[in-house]
C-alpha cells in the first residue's frame, strides 16, 4: 500500500494529469490492483473528463444553488467525514466514483470555485489520503504544481513515491535537473522522472533526455498518442485501455503506447520494492 504523488515544481503544463490517468488505469488492469486516483487540483476537471461526461452547466447550477456545494458526495463528502473524525477507509471509499469495480475508483476534485474554500478543504487531504491508503493497494494523487501550500508539501513528504513529469521541453528538463541538484526532497531518492507527451522524433526524445539529465537507466515515458488524447476528451479512457488490451488489429503506434505505459507502471513497482514497500 503506497501513496504515489504526481507532481513537479514547474507552473507550466507538463502532462501530469494525463500521465497519472494513463499509468494508474493500466496498472489496475494489468496488475490486478485496487487503485484510487485523487484529484487535488483547484478548478480543473481534466481527470474527471477522462472517465465521465462532466456537466457543462455545473457553474450555472453552482449559481442557482447560491454557491452551496453538495457535501453528501465526492471530495466534499470525504472532507466532511475527515473533519468529523469519521474518516475510516471504508467511509472514504464510499465517496469515490467507481470506474472498474474492485479495481479502480476516482475521487474527483473539489467543486468549489472559491480558492480560499478550496485551500481550507485541502487541509484535510493528508488524513484523507492516510485513511484511503489502508483500503487501496495504491493511491495516486494529482497534486498542484507548487510547494507554496503547506498541505501539498505535507502530502509530498508523506508520499512513498513522487513521479516528476516533464514535457520534451528544454526549460522543463532543465528545471528537473535544478530540482535534482538543489532540492532536499531528492535526497530521499523516492523520485521517478517521467517524460510525458514525448515524441521519438524529437531532439528531446527519451534516450537523449535520459542522457542529458544524467540518469543511468532509461527513464519512463508517456508518449503522445492521438487515440489517448481523444479518449481523454471524450470520457473514453477506460474503454480505450480495455480495447487495446484485447485488440489484435490495433495499429503499431497504439500497441507501443500501451507498452510504454505498462513500463511506467513496472518502474513504479520496482522503485517501491527498492524502497522496501510491499507491492
Amino acid at each position: 500500500m503506497a501513496i504515489i504523488s504526481f507532481w513537479n515544481d514547474d507552473k507550466k503544463a507538463s502532462g501530469q494529469t494525463l500521465s497519472l490517468t494513463a499509468i494508474a488505469t493500466q496498472m489496475c488492469i494489468e496488475h490486478n490492483m485496487k487503485v484510487l486516483m485523487v484529484d487535488a487540483n483547484f478548478n480543473d476537471d481534466t481527470l474527471a473528463r477522462c472517465f465521465w461526461n462532466v456537466n457543462p452547466n455545473k457553474s450555472l447550477i453552482h449559481v442557482l444553488n447560491r454557491g452551496k456545494i453538495d457535501i453528501g458526495s465526492g471530495a466534499e463528502g470525504a472532507v466532511s467525514a475527515v473533519a468529523s473524525n469519521k474518516a475510516s477507509p471504508e467511509v472514504i471509499s464510499s465517496f469515490t466514483k467507481i470506474v472498474f469495480k474492485n479495481r479502480l475508483d476516482v475521487l474527483p476534485g473539489l467543486k468549489t470555485k472559491e480558492f480560499n474554500e478550496y485551500n481550507n478543504s485541502l487541509n484535510y487531504y493528508v488524513d484523507l489520503l492516510e485513511a484511503a491508503n489502508k483500503y487501496y493497494d495504491m493511491v495516486f494523487v494529482d497534486l498542484p504544481k507548487t510547494l507554496d501550500n503547506d498541505t501539498v508539501e505535507k502530502i509530498v513528504e508523506k508520499s512513498a513515491l513522487i513521479v516528476y513529469t516533464m514535457k520534451p521541453n528544454l526549460k522543463q528538463i532543465d528545471n528537473f535537473i535544478k530540482f535534482k541538484n538543489e532540492s532536499p526532497l531528492y535526497k530521499k531518492r523516492n523520485i521517478i522522472p517521467i517524460l510525458s507527451i514525448s515524441d521519438s522524433n524529437s531532439r528531446y526524445n527519451v534516450k537523449n533526455t535520459t542522457r542529458y539529465i544524467g540518469e543511468k537507466k532509461t527513464i519512463s515515458t508517456v508518449p503522445y498518442n492521438t487515440l489517448f488524447m481523444e479518449s481523454a476528451c471524450e470520457a473514453q479512457v477506460p474503454n480505450m485501455f480495455l480495447q487495446l488490451r484485447l485488440s489484435k488489429a490495433a495499429q503499431d503506434r497504439n500497441i507501443q503506447f500501451l507498452n510504454d505505459i505498462s513500463n511506467c507502471g513496472k518502474s513504479i513497482i520496482y522503485k517501491l520494492q527498492e524502497l522496501q514497500y510491499k507491492v
